[in-house]
């Protein structure tokens, strides 16, 4: 039993007795019992009792609440310290358990359908990331017509690992424009005050992985990108994908060009051989995008395996263009997040490291924000750690606390990749 449960206990019964007295008293003026006569009227004690038995009676009990407060103030003492911790854990876990509900969905047990925000459709019930529908305005198409597309949703169960937890809850509140994610504090204009935003950090916190777990992940995240692209480990590869894709496209067509030819008067038929090679001209798209990308990623595999990474030259290069398409082109590459070469009616992205949330790092963007052999060790302290929002980095740059730190989620050999990937461009 916790000290809290036993106060509670402590109070149900004082509340108990004091009722208790209460009616009692109630029910005894109910019963109209004799009157007594005034308290100043009565007989009281001779001095003899009232500085003997009744003094010595006093005193005793004087004596006895003067021991208790003796030995109760120290023990006290000694507790204070503890009863402050537990409370401070004791709140961080009550405001976790909020966190959990409001970031739960359907299938979690923490769900309440009055309160769940449903972050986990998006992200994964564990955190670990996920994808979600978004409807945007393919770039360059002369169309007006919206195009849905899946974007994919980054991991939160090693956000804190990336961000502060005020950079996490600057996020939260505010959204990140442009993508799904839209704002739940009232300053960005959701519906969620400053404690529930608190209180999914509070939980985010608790479903952290450690920074050991959190390099597995990110080396995890980079092996399934090459298997995808180019098939292996128990995937088929996105070619195949869009080989097969094709395939049915053009056996759909075969069946509804039959379809119409047997009834030419209906034109639902008609409509459907139209669609069907509007299919068919996305699939062969997707087939050369897919084919496309797995030879480039086949090409920077090789290179990256071709030489030691871990120093200066094409292999680190290589190496640096495969890393910073699992952690940085979400942000410094447009349409990367929902980019599928699967899918041929899907823009393809724009080239990698050119600007869109984050800043364009191409032309030599780059080497002048960090010119020289100084500006490498800059450029690597600014991915590692960052610096605070509003302070200067590089020669020209002021932080806008977006940027994420990858010191406790990237070796620095993988950094230094990057960073000769990024001066390269």
């Amino acid at each position: 039993m916790t000290v809290r449960t036993g106060l509670i206990i402590i109070n149900i019964l004082a509340f108990v007795v004091i009722f208790g007295i209460v009616g009692y008293r109630v029910l005894s003026v109910r019963r109209n019992p004799e009157a007594k006569s005034p308290q100043n009227l009565r007989p009281f004690m001779t001095d003899e009792e009232l500085e003997g038995r009744k003094l010595e009676r006093v005193l005793l009990w004087a004596l006895w609440c003067s021991v208790i407060v003796a030995a109760a103030l120290p023990v006290y003492w000694l507790w204070e310290p503890t009863r402050e911790k537990d409370m401070v854990a004791q709140f961080d876990t009550q405001a976790a358990k909020r966190g959990a509900t409001l970031f739960a969905n359907e299938s979690m047990k923490a769900y309440d359908s009055t309160k769940s925000l449903r972050c986990a459709n998006c992200h994964g019930t564990d955190g670990s990331g996920g994808s979600t529908s978004y409807v945007i305005k393919p770039p360059d198409s002369g169309s007006n017509l919206p195009l849905t597309v899946t974007w994919r949703a980054p991991a939160l169960n090693t956000v804190l690992s990336r961000f502060s937890p005020d950079q996490v809850n600057q996020i939260i509140t505010y959204g990140r424009p442009g993508t799904p994610m839209p704002a739940w504090g009232v300053p960005g204009g959701g519906p969620k005050n400053e404690q529930s935003v608190a209180d999914l950090v509070a939980y985010l916190q608790t479903i952290q992985l450690s920074p050991a777990k959190a390099r597995a992940a990110d080396d995890q995240a980079l092996q399934e990108m090459i298997d995808t692209a180019v098939g292996g480990n128990g995937k088929k590869g996105n070619v195949a994908t869009a080989q097969e894709n094709l395939a049915t496209a053009q056996q759909t067509l075969a069946k509804d060009e039959a379809l119409a030819a047997k009834f030419p008067d209906n034109k639902g038929y008609q409509t459907n051989v139209q669609v069907d090679h509007e299919e068919i001209t996305n699939a062969q798209a997707a087939v050369k995008n897919s084919q496309d990308y797995a030879t480039q990623i086949n090409q920077l595999v090789s290179t990256w395996k071709s030489g030691d990474p871990t120093k200066a030259g094409p292999a680190q290069q290589a190496w640096g263009a495969l890393l910073f398409q699992t952690n940085c082109a979400r942000c410094h590459t447009k349409g990367w997040s929902y980019f599928d070469p699967t899918k041929g009616a899907v823009p393809l992205p724009a080239p990698q490291g050119s600007g869109a949330f984050g800043p364009n790092l191409t032309g030599g963007d780059t080497t002048r924000q960090f010119p020289g052999d100084p500006g490498i060790s800059q450029q690597y302290d600014w991915v590692a750690t960052g610096v605070d929002a509003n302070k200067q980095y590089g020669t020209r740059g002021i932080s806008s606390g977006r940027m994420p730190h990858f010191g406790t989620v990237l070796t620095k050999d993988q950094i230094d990749a990057i960073i000769a990937y990024e001066r390269s461009l």
